[in-house]
């Protein structure tokens, strides 16, 4: 900077301003003007830095260096924007510097440190070490050991680095005291070890023969329990580990026992249900029916545990079709035996009883009487005259069942009664609906609607109406294979958890 014509300049523009020489202000304008200087040599100063910096790291990343060394002449380039603009030039005396340098390396184990030139000259800190070196062909060994391979030479180890200069740094280190320690050591540690081993198999003989008898043992007991013979026991003669293996063993041996009984009994027990399965299936009919100008047929979607689902339809003596649908409480074989006496009982009656009513309160009385007060069921009980244009029933807390007409929507055939030996004794009323051509009844019972898929939703009886109201028009197989396809649609990989029962009826 500039000091005087800065003082000059703001003095010459305090007078223009009428300001007085002595006055303040003029020295507040000179530092003002100094700090402004100031402040625009900074921002010189580091973009000058940043400059240089990039440009090293440049050199640097390009694997340039300005640093050049031949022998003592030493010689380093200037460069500017990637030019070389000059060289400095410098001499060293290696043979005072190096062995000063070698002079801090330690020594506590013998070690020679030493350097090599690019011209192949040897330095080390003494010039005992230098003859030493020699013998050793140490000028040959460390250019080789420098790759990163570290060499041997006789009882000698060289190690050595290449600078970036050229210059290779290196120590050689005597092995041979550390070779003689570690093969008395070798030869003292394999003395104790054989040592060890005799003691270790004068007492590890007495202890595995016990041990022997005891696996052998074990191995008798498992061979007969992969046999099959779940009545093995091994004897348990110690307290120690083997004596606890014993007991273990027993002890598994005791619940694959009681885990093969309960095997027995399950297959047992399925087997009765899968003969209850297949005696359910054999009472339901399997073909469709027409009787006049009705056409009927039904389907059962089971579950895997036997229920208490039933339909059924057959021809009377004079001519009329009688109807069942019904679903007993409870799962299992219980419910699958009441189901069939009950048809059975139906199947007897109706030809010789005209009154629904007093045959539904009859059984329901009988049914009080002869079976546990927590079983009942759900029963819907029809006739259909010859003609096909009137039905009679009897709904005993079924679900209501549909009645689909011919663009007139869905009509409800709802409860005319509590189910059966619920609470007996309330008595039953007949219900009668006028049929025409066309008109398709659909049958069925809660397991239908009931059904879940995998989230927990039930199909309900409006998904069941919309589906029927879909396929009216079709035939009864159809329909029914319509709404079987709908219901497994939903349900997806979810286990059913009770028969789905369903029945149709077309008057033509």
């Amino acid at each position: 900077m500039d000091i005087p014509k800065i003082v000059e300049e703001a003095t010459r523009a305090a007078t223009e301003a009428g300001v007085a020489a002595a006055d303040p202000k003029i020295r507040a304008m000179i530092d003002s003007r100094i700090e402004q200087e100031l402040s625009a040599n900074r921002q010189g100063l580091k973009a000058m830095a940043a400059a240089l910096s990039r440009e090293a790291g440049a050199r640097a990343a390009g694997g340039q260096l300005p640093v050049n060394v031949e022998g003592p002449r030493i010689e380093v380039s200037v460069q500017k924007d990637g030019r070389v603009i000059g060289r400095a030039n410098a001499t060293l005396n290696l043979d005072r510097m190096l062995p000063t340098v070698l002079g801090f390396a330690r020594r506590d184990q013998g070690e020679i440190p030493f350097a090599i030139d690019r011209q192949g000259a040897l330095y080390t800190p003494e010039a005992s070490d230098k003859a030493r070196l020699q013998t050793l062909g140490v000028e040959r060994t460390a250019p080789v050991a420098a790759a990163g391979t570290p060499r041997r030479t006789g009882d000698w180890i060289i190690v050595a680095r290449k600078a970036p200069s050229g210059i290779i740094f290196g120590i050689a280190r005597p092995v041979a005291a550390s070779l003689r320690e570690i093969r008395r050591a070798s030869v003292r540690n394999l003395g104790l070890g054989l040592l060890v081993i005799a003691l270790t198999f004068i007492g590890i003989i007495p202890i595995s023969h016990r041990m022997t008898q005891h696996l052998a043992t074990l191995t008798r007991g498992v061979r007969q329990l992969a046999g099959g013979d779940f009545r093995t026991r091994v004897p348990v003669r110690s307290t120690d580990e083997f004596g606890a293996l014993a007991g273990a063993f027993n002890q598994m041996a005791k619940d694959l026992e009681r885990h093969q009984t309960l095997v027995v009994e399950q297959e047992r027990l399925r087997r009765e249900l899968e003969l209850s399965r297949l005696i359910q299936t054999e009472m339901l009919p399997r073909t469709s029916l027409r009787s006049g100008p009705a056409e009927i047929g039904g389907v059962s979607i089971p579950a895997r545990e036997v229920g208490g689902d039933f339909f059924n339809y057959f021809v009377l003596p004079d001519g009329r079709l009688a109807l069942l649908v019904g679903d007993v409480s409870g799962k299992g074989v219980s419910a699958a035996l009441l189901m069939a006496n009950i048809q059975a009982t139906l199947r007897a009656r109706l030809p010789h009883e005209t009154d629904l009513e007093q045959l539904a309160d009859r059984l329901d009385r009988e049914l009080d009487q002869n079976t546990p007060c927590a079983v009942y069921l759900t029963l819907f009980l029809a006739i259909l005259e010859m003609d096909g244009r009137l039905l009679r029933y009897v709904n005993a807390g079924h679900n209501p069942q549909f009645l689909l007409r011919g663009g007139a929507g869905i009509e409800a055939l709802g409860s005319t009664g509590m189910p059966i030996a619920l609470y007996a004794g309330h008595g039953y009323t007949e219900a009668r609906i006028a049929l025409t051509a066309g008109d398709l009844l659909f049958f069925y019972t809660d397991g239908l609607v009931e059904t879940e898929n995998e989230q927990g939703e039930m199909f309900s009886a409006e998904r069941l109406q919309t589906i029927l109201a879909a396929e009216q028009a079709q035939g009864i197989d159809m329909v029914l294979h319509r709404v079987e396809e709908q219901v497994n649609a939903f349900r997806g990989q979810a286990e059913p958890f009770d028969d789905a029962t369903m029945m149709a009826l077309r008057i033509s």
